[in-house]
């Protein structure tokens, strides 16, 4: 009986440890981010590898997120668009850098930050030409469109992306500010997401499998080792926002791999405006 009972003791001892490195293996994965697998493959493919900024430049114009430039990208063989988003007064998402540009570029009556309702903003056109882009037309866009990938910032409301856009949530790419929020969309399985990054963080990325990261071109710079260790390490450096051929062609793949551009010429593999900076 005394065997029986050390031997008893000893099976759920093994049981107990099992059960404790189920939980935590259970619990670790639980807190890493999510990532579809296709895109990562697809990251390190040219046409990927450009990200057409705010929908793209247009006639020499920036920041339009407008449906005329987003159209323009996808025929110039753009594969991930980047669109601004902000909520209307009424809670629409709808595609705007900032209001004040907003409604200087559509003149608006004011030109405050405030946010303006959804039917005003139908009505209005960006340099008295370009649609400003709404809910409904990204979805038909990005929904007609299943090779193109939707990036997106300025906006933590992750569940109402996911309930607003009706298209494939492995095609959408959410970037995320500040270390609280990403752990906040960890918890909440949100898919792709892209940490917005300075190389004081380069801890947090590794402790965290952090796949996506993005930066301005200037920490890139400064930092040039801390950018080249990540590469190394396999982490997709999304470099913002340049349209300077020599700086793109000099630097991609050794401090960044991947690039936020207005006018990108993917035959000439140049800038194609006469605005081809670096910002």
């Amino acid at each position: 009986m005394i065997f029986g009972s050390k031997h008893l003791i000893k099976i759920l001892t093994v049981i107990i440890i099992l059960l404790l490195l189920i939980f935590i293996v259970f619990n670790n994965i639980n807190k890493q981010p999510i990532y579809n697998l296709e895109l990562l493959e697809k990251l390190n493919e040219k046409q990927y590898k450009f990200i057409a900024h705010a929908g793209g430049g247009i006639e020499n114009i920036k920041y339009t997120n407008s449906l005329e430039a987003i159209n323009q990208s996808i025929s110039l063989g753009f594969k991930i668009i980047e669109i601004d988003l902000k909520e209307t007064l009424d809670n629409k998402f709808v595609g705007v850098h900032d209001w004040i540009s907003f409604k200087n570029n559509s003149n608006y009556i004011n030109t405050n930050e405030n946010a303006i309702l959804y039917d005003e903003f139908l009505n209005l056109r960006l340099f008295n030409k370009y649609k400003p882009l709404e809910v409904d037309q990204i979805n038909k866009i990005f929904g007609e469109n299943s090779d193109i990938y939707f990036l997106t910032d300025k906006t933590n409301n992750f569940e109402k992306i996911y309930k607003d856009f009706k298209f494939d949530k492995n095609r959408i790419l959410i970037e995320i500010f500040g270390k609280k929020n990403f752990i906040y969309s960890v918890k909440n399985k949100i898919i792709n997401p892209v940490y917005s990054f300075n190389f004081k963080d380069y801890d947090f990325v590794i402790e965290n499998n952090i796949k996506i990261i993005s930066a301005h071109s200037e920490d890139i710079i400064n930092n040039k080792e801390i950018y080249a260790k990540l590469v190394r390490k396999g982490i997709f450096v999304f470099a913002y926002t340049s349209n300077n051929s020599e700086f793109i062609n000099n630097n991609m793949d050794k401090f960044f791999t991947n690039i936020y551009t207005d006018f990108w010429d993917f035959n000439n593999n140049s800038c194609i405006s006469v605005i081809c900076d670096t910002y």
